[in-house]
């Protein structure tokens, strides 16, 4: 067995979003101009009244990108990741607080910082994500393929990067925020 450093945690398997959570998801986001628009309002009021802290952090991470794709996109992707959790973990999705978001940031900015400086390394951050989320994380991959593929030349990269990395660090926080049902461990055995 080869051991490689990280700072992601391994996801415990109750806690992991599945594949019919997230198609839940874009059932409810498939359709009309309005009927979408509905449905991710009616998602971030949600969001905003369970998880306030995220809220507020990912408005934040949002809405200070000047380029109105990459905001699009963090909206539309911060309100469909959270309804994915909220969806498969109703019951036992913890409030997260401001500690929390910035554990969930650090971790990703470590693990993201220990990638860079192994040459060795073949695994993005991201990509050691979607072991742990993969449904959730193709998800986030698909849109965020869409919408580079619909950016034009005045599209800032940047920010669209900054907003996917910002959504990275709420599915890194939203997992942790997940409480073991119960009977179940903490931590899976290795």
């Amino acid at each position: 067995m080869f051991v490689r450093k990280a700072a992601l945690r391994p996801v415990p398997r109750w806690a992991v979003v599945g594949q019919e959570a997230v198609d839940a998801v874009e059932r409810l986001v498939t359709g009309t101009e309005p009927g979408l628009q509905r449905a991710l309002d009616a998602g971030y009021r949600d969001l905003d009244r369970r998880q306030p802290f995220l809220a507020a952090w990912l408005a934040e991470q949002i809405s200070t990108r000047g380029d109105e794709l990459a905001q699009s996109v963090g909206y539309f992707l911060s309100v469909t990741v959270f309804l994915a959790f909220h969806e498969a973990f109703a019951g036992r999705l913890r409030e997260i607080d401001r500690e929390a978001i910035a554990l969930a940031a650090g971790i990703l900015q470590a693990d993201e910082e220990l990638r860079a400086d192994d040459p060795a390394e073949v695994l993005d951050s991201d990509d050691v994500l979607r072991l742990g989320q993969p449904a959730v994380i193709d998800w986030v991959q698909h849109h965020v393929r869409e919408a580079i593929a619909q950016a034009d030349e005045e599209t800032d990269l940047d920010a669209l990067d900054a907003v996917y990395r910002a959504i990275l660090v709420e599915v890194i926080a939203l997992t942790d925020a997940v409480a073991a049902p119960a009977g179940e461990p903490l931590q899976e055995p290795a």
